[in-house]
């Protein structure tokens, strides 16, 4: 997975390009809060890679290795120097993909997690980063078909590396329709729609790559031009908490097995169809859906300077995150968490800053007198950065808790 790693600062750059033009041509598609929520998530999901094991290759490359015999009387020789071979894994991924992302939406334990992808209002290229943690570890069962044809770990990670790669380009609204790519490719315009929550868009358009899985398995939906895309979730998350996000769907599927005296609610509506919910435990706590017809937007306004604030923090969390990616090797897995949890703190703590959240002045500080107490175990390197930067930080906070105005928060239509 380092080539998604090394394409990091690519996509950071095309998101500046199209957030220029945005600006230039006065689309709308980017709002601050919403454009931060999703590149926090994705951060988060980033740092949560760091410190916890992927079960896919600790299962797959054993089993591949103990069906060498298979593959040498089957015949498959694959080989990272022939494009065409690569070309066939990425195929052969995008297949398992497909099912992965559609168990993904149509079972409840499977869509806590991916639902993380959906909840941005917005839909632009910072949308393409916005990743879950991981949750249960359990998607990798998807790609075990492919020890059937003896595909090489290598060949595994790299196809799986370029089937997320090209994921990221059609996460814009600007690009057109292009009839002949639509029965092809995914595109712009059909990715837009599985990102939509319109009744006529949910559940469809699954594949990473390829759209043809779709027409051949009967989830494809062209974007009418008639019907634009709302963007988000029917549950709206109402949230800028990259944590909040990953623990929405998982939190309410706890409180419903809780709620239910059904036992047999209890230990299966985990696995259920997505949306199940019992009917004594809806009764006892119902969670509305969107009116679409009256859709707005998440969108709380809060003090200007701490907009300002909220920025200069997500950039030296990311730059933080990137700098843990390629240092990572030479840190002691303490070492490691505990940076980890250091940012993910300030990744959340930023989240609720932007949701406007009254008690946000007094998690700031904490985190950030915790983080000068911390500073001296960064090492002498390390420790005078994190320290000045902690300081700068708490006294430009305290000055826009407690001199600056107070947050106004309203929500505001689209």
């Amino acid at each position: 997975m380092s080539l998604v790693t090394l394409a990091i600062p690519f996509f950071l750059l095309a998101v500046l390009v199209e957030l220029a033009f945005d600006r230039w041509k006065g689309w709308g598609l980017y709002r601050l809060n919403d454009a931060i929520g999703s590149l926090g998530a994705g951060v988060l999901s980033r740092l949560s890679g760091l410190v916890r094991a992927g079960l896919l290759l600790v299962i797959y490359i054993p089993l591949h290795e103990m069906l060498q015999p298979w593959y040498q009387l089957a015949g498959f020789n694959w080989s990272m120097d022939n494009p065409w071979h690569l070309f066939l894994a990425v195929v052969a991924y995008d297949f398992c993909y497909y099912w992965k992302h559609r168990f993904g939406h149509e079972i409840n334990i499977f869509w806590a997690d991916h639902l993380v992808h959906h909840q941005s209002e917005d839909y632009n290229l910072t949308t393409a980063l916005r990743q879950p943690c991981g949750g249960l570890p359990i998607g990798w069962i998807f790609y075990m078909p492919l020890l059937l044809v003896g595909l090489p770990a290598e060949m595994l990670v790299t196809a799986g590396a370029i089937d997320l790669i090209y994921q990221f380009w059609v996460h814009t609204q600007k690009f057109p329709k292009v009839r002949w790519m639509e029965w092809i490719l995914v595109t712009p315009s059909n990715h837009r729609v599985h990102h939509a929550q319109n009744r006529v868009y949910v559940d469809r358009n699954y594949g990473g790559v390829f759209i043809f899985w779709d027409r051949l398995f009967g989830t494809y939906q062209e974007e009418l031009e008639d019907e634009p895309c709302i963007y988000g979730v029917r549950k709206p998350l109402n949230s800028f908490d990259p944590l909040a996000a990953n623990l929405q769907h998982y939190k309410r599927m706890a409180l419903d097995a809780w709620h239910t005296r059904s036992w047999w609610d209890k230990l299966t509506l985990w696995f259920r169809r997505t949306g199940y919910r019992p009917a004594d435990a809806e009764a006892a706590m119902p969670v509305p859906s969107s009116d679409l017809e009256q859709f707005q937007r998440f969108d709380p306004r809060i003090d200007p300077g701490r907009r300002i604030y909220a920025l200069v923090q997500h950039l030296a969390y990311s730059a933080a995150t990137l700098l843990l990616l390629w240092q990572a090797a030479d840190m002691s897995y303490a070492e490691l968490l505990t940076a980890v949890l250091l940012v993910a703190a300030g990744l959340v703590v930023n989240g609720r800053i932007l949701d406007g959240h009254p008690r946000s002045h007094y998690w700031e500080i904490s985190r950030l007198a915790l983080l000068l107490l911390a500073a001296p175990l960064a090492g002498p390197a390390a420790g005078p950065w994190v320290f000045g930067y902690a300081l700068a930080s708490l006294v430009a906070w305290w000055w826009l808790a407690f001199a600056g105005k107070e947050d106004t928060v309203a929500h505001v239509s689209d």
